[in-house]
């Protein structure tokens, strides 16, 4: 995979952003453009609850033979893989921003079948009274119509996707808020993180950017131990950093998780490509006032004497050519100037890579 990635950005780069963040498609990518849209769910191998049995019907709804008990089985993966080798998504089986529009078929009066059972259980969970037998009857059209309204959807009574990011949004922060040592919200104080399935202090349902759950310039939804447990977890050379590249996040107004996002696609945490000479975050191509690692057919990228240098150097680019001058906050934003198609990058699988992995840090999970 190539990573090549913007350098630095003068008047000519500036008005390719500009260019590239009116006319670029975003296709089926998740991204939040202010602070009451509700984030989609991230699920995987072990996880259980009503989204999982949701999960299971749709996929029953697709043809695939999954039983239907709420637990996140292999069985459950690996039907979720080939739904995403289907449509050309990447076969992690993770159910998060790309994989659940993917899963859901729009219902609406008269419709019969096993989303819609899947749906009447969501709408229960919302606090209606459906009887759950797969018709899409005047019962269930009131109370997808009540449940829109209620939510400042527009109210056409047809569960479509934006109807079902909300009921599963609310699903899981009902089920999160009754778990054992979560982070519940309105708490201030975060749990310690002694493993990597410790719980991150974070409440996805309200982020502080106002660009959405997905922009880079809000406070830290993930601790310096937590950071450290993710780089050990993969073994990276940069383990024992996770102060530093907190510290860095906070004095750049910019979220640490999608640092580390970027370090874990770029390199897999600095583990291969030049990361490990450059001590670099992203492979920055290099310029004027920077020492040079010059490689075989890919060109020259910054170098740094430490992984401190590196990652300050990576916060200083991001914050000041990308959010400040570029005026691109999201990563559906950044991606197609960071890492564009032009320079061999699958851009829209390298922002599904950095928002699976985000939410699942969000959620106290490191992913495989």
């Amino acid at each position: 995979m190539q990573r090549r990635v913007l350098a630095g950005l003068g008047g000519a780069w500036l008005l390719l952003i500009a260019l590239i963040a009116v006319c670029a498609p975003m296709g089926n990518v998740a991204w939040a453009s202010n602070t009451k849209i509700a984030s989609w769910p991230l699920y995987t191998l072990g996880r259980s609850g009503e989204n999982i049995r949701a999960i299971q019907y749709l996929l029953k709804d697709q043809g695939y033979g999954v039983d239907v008990d709420g637990n996140y089985s292999q069985e459950t993966a690996d039907a979720v893989k080939n739904l995403q080798h289907k449509e050309s998504l990447s076969e992690n089986g993770l159910v998060g921003a790309l994989t659940w529009p993917k899963l859901i078929k729009a219902t609406s009066s008269g419709s019969q079948g096993y989303t819609v059972m899947a749906l009447q259980r969501q709408l229960n969970q919302a606090g209606f009274h459906l009887n759950v037998d797969g018709v899409f009857g005047s019962d269930t059209e009131k109370a997808v119509r009540a449940y829109q309204k209620q939510v400042g959807l527009s109210v056409d009574g047809v569960a479509g996707v934006r109807t079902w990011q909300y009921l599963l949004a609310a699903t899981a922060a009902g089920e999160k808020k009754n778990e054992p040592g979560r982070l519940h919200i309105g708490s201030t104080t975060p749990p310690t993180h002694n493993s990597p399935s410790a719980t991150s202090p974070t409440n996805l349902s309200s982020n502080s950017s106002a660009h959405g759950i997905f922009g880079l310039d809000q406070v830290p939804s993930v601790d310096p131990g937590f950071i450290d447990s993710v780089l050990a977890y993969y073994n990276s050379p940069a383990r024992g950093m996770g102060q530093t590249i907190y510290d860095d996040g906070v004095r750049y107004g910019i979220d640490p998780a999608f640092a580390l996002a970027f370090f874990g696609h770029e390199s897999t945490y600095g583990l291969y490509g030049v990361a490990p000479v450059t001590h670099s975050l992203g492979n920055i191509r290099c310029s004027a006032g920077y020492a040079c690692e010059q490689t075989q057919g890919n060109g020259s990228f910054r170098k740094y004497s430490s992984w401190a240098e590196g990652i300050e150097d990576w916060y200083r680019l991001m914050r000041e050519a990308y959010l400040d001058q570029g005026h691109l906050y999201t990563v559906a934003q950044i991606i197609p100037v960071y890492a564009p198609q032009a320079d061999h990058n699958n851009e829209r699988l390298y922002i599904q890579f950095i928002q699976d992995n985000v939410l699942a840090w969000r959620d106290g999970q490191i992913l495989p």
